[in-house]
């Protein structure tokens, strides 16, 4: 009797052991399973692939705090805090400033670039891109076109998702260049998307050329001795175009336009559903001859989040 009862007890025990055999091992802190540290803020998970417990990121321990799987740097929510970059931000500084193009255009029509394509000014100069032409008025405005010489500068973007396109325009939130330009009615300043599936490049005109005749307005501090020789840069200013700005360049009422954020000529609503992922281009052409200007460099800012990860570059 007392034997039966004995082993009884013994078999109603076995499912107990083996459910503690089987339960999650001991958390000894060193990486053998997964362990939440205290004093780290929480939101850590190591390699033992257990639960995480989100909490606000830490830019500098090492820890995927918000359980994102992007720790420090690697994550959008730590974008030019401390040490980590500004996440979508890409510039573009030339070594040495670059002389715009001055004036030079063939006066051949066109509608399209591909219709500039070894089309030549009369010093032999080609000029491929198609631009509004010098000599249009209020009604021929935005419509006639001629192909011209551009200073062109392009950054290869590979740091967005696979496919995406810029599906809400505020989050590019500027397009900013360092350039100093004696006159500036004539300049006309552009940022074209890579192209489409269709082969279509959307374009915004950040400033736009409204014809030459108007008072003198610098951009930056120019070196107007120059304007028979060889271009000598002047002093250029930081621009940016951003659309939560409160005047376009035009408002400003002052001869030499201070270095800031403008208003865009167009808005950048016409990029909608431009890829994200290949060669944008900033272009920069200076229609009519004569006052001259350089350019230092451009950039471009995103928001964080379009990018895949900020750990790595976002440009080739």
């Amino acid at each position: 009797m007392y034997v039966a009862v004995l082993m009884q007890r013994i078999l109603l025990a076995l499912p107990l052991v083996a459910l503690v055999a089987c339960g999650p091992s001991t958390r000894n802190g060193n990486g053998d399973d997964t362990t939440i540290d205290s004093g780290s803020g929480g939101g850590s998970s190591d390699s033992g692939g257990g639960p995480c417990t989100p909490s606000a990121e830490v830019c500098n321990d090492g820890l995927d705090n918000d359980c994102d799987g992007l720790p420090d740097c690697a994550d959008p929510d730590c974008s030019g805090v401390g040490q980590c970059p500004v996440c979508g931000q890409v510039n573009d500084p030339e070594a040495t400033p670059i002389a715009l193009p001055d004036g030079q255009r063939s006066g051949t029509s066109c509608s399209t670039d591909a219709q500039c394509v070894g089309a030549m000014d009369s010093n032999n100069n080609p000029t491929p891109n198609c631009i509004i032409a010098p000599h249009g008025n209020d009604t021929t405005h935005g419509v006639l076109k001629e192909c011209h010489a551009s200073y062109t500068s392009t950054l290869d973007f590979i740091g967005f998702p696979q496919g995406a396109t810029l599906t809400d325009t505020t989050k590019l939130l500027s397009v900013c260049l360092d350039i100093e330009h004696s006159y500036l009615h004539d300049l006309q300043i552009e940022v074209l998307s890579p192209p489409d599936t269709s082969g279509t490049r959307y374009k915004v005109a950040l400033h736009e050329f409204v014809g030459h005749v108007g008072p003198a307005i610098f951009l930056g501090i120019p070196n107007e001795g120059d304007e028979t020789g060889p271009v000598i840069p002047g002093t250029p200013f930081h621009y940016c175009f951003v659309p939560g700005a409160t005047e376009h360049m035009f408002d400003d009422p002052n001869p030499t336009i201070p270095a800031g954020d403008y208003i865009p000529m167009e808005p950048f609503t016409q990029l909608h559903g431009a890829p994200l992922n290949g060669t944008w281009t900033m272009r920069v052409t200076d229609i009519f001859p004569v006052d001259n200007g350089t350019l230092a460099g451009w950039s471009v800012t995103f928001d964080p989040s379009l990018v895949t990860s900020c750990s790595g570059p976002i440009i080739q």
